[in-house]
């Protein structure tokens, strides 16, 4: 699921920047606006360190839920050039083959940073322990019942996010209406 998001997320920034449309009407962004926020500088952690936060990302489930990402990006840059050209189908989908097999190791550099983000945030005894976690029967579980606990969540968020707006929208009406404006 937090791969699914994270592909939407992604899939739809490609897609709006790569709108010719949208881009005319927009200014190119300088490259602080382009680049996150980076954190402030922290001490690159040790090589060992890195090593063992990668594992627990490992046993989290975290870096298998990204093995659709580079796929998914691909239809997604498909999809922008099949509507103008349809005739190329074929050729797309042998461009996009060749292209998983280019950028599915590029998925690595994702994990590492997440592993790096980890070892300089946990202990190496924090990581130790939070290993120990993810290979007992408990830790295992959770990682492979979190996909579904976080598609329900999802789904009561939409739901609770639609009623939470639909009863704003409705109070901004009734203090207008009190101030003589009809929205």
């Amino acid at each position: 699921m937090f791969a699914r998001s994270f592909v939407a997320a992604a899939l739809a920034s490609v897609a709006f920047a790569a709108s010719p449309a949208l881009a005319q009407q927009r200014p190119a962004p300088s490259l602080a606006q382009a680049a996150p926020a980076a954190p402030a500088a922290a001490p690159q952690p040790a090589a060992e360190h890195v090593a063992l936060a990668r594992q627990v990302v490992e046993l989290s489930g975290a870096s298998s839920s990204f093995e659709g990402v580079i796929p998914a990006f691909i239809e997604q840059a498909k999809a922008l050039f099949l509507p103008t050209n349809p005739d190329l189908g074929r050729q797309f989908n042998e461009v996009g083959d060749s292209l998983k097999a280019e950028f599915q190791p590029r998925v690595n550099e994702l994990i590492n940073g997440i592993a790096v983000a980890y070892a300089q945030r946990f202990s190496m005894d924090e990581l130790r322990r939070i290993q120990a976690f993810y290979q007992s029967a408990e830790g295992q579980k959770l990682v492979r019942t979190i996909p579904a606990i976080m598609e329900e969540t999802f789904g009561r968020s939409q739901q609770w996010s639609q009623g939470v707006t639909r009863d704003i929208v409705a109070r901004f009406r009734e203090e207008f209406a009190k101030r003589g404006i009809r929205l």
